[in-house]
């Protein structure tokens, strides 16, 4: 419900999201295609996420996509090695954090 509520959040804010429902309904690799910014939600299951992580790292073009992991913890946070944000945050500072992530991320046009 969580996931669905973000989705449509930030879907009225212009991005063009995609919920991955855990567990995985299809192999990583489907489930990223297109995408320019992996959100982790704190939702997801900490298997689903190492799945999706290790099947990023095994393929070139999901191994360049950024990750930002909203996190519930700090010591989560910094496990995990990728672009964070504290979880529960405002709307306006998530989508601050993620034009900064994507601001680091040349644009490839296909």
């Amino acid at each position: 419900m969580a996931g669905r509520a973000l989705e449509a959040l930030l879907q009225g804010v212009g991005y063009d999201t995609r919920l991955i429902e855990d567990p995985l309904e299809r192999p990583p690799e489907q489930l990223l295609q297109g995408v320019r910014l992996l959100l982790l939600a704190p939702t997801l299951s900490a298997e689903s996420r190492e799945t999706m992580l290790a099947d990023m790292g095994s393929t070139l073009d999901a191994a360049n996509i950024p990750v930002l992991t909203l996190s519930t913890t700090l010591k989560e946070a910094l496990n995990d090695g990728h672009a964070f944000i504290p979880w529960p945050c405002r709307l306006e500072d998530l989508t601050k954090k993620i034009e900064a992530v994507l601001l680091r991320v040349p644009e490839v046009n296909v």
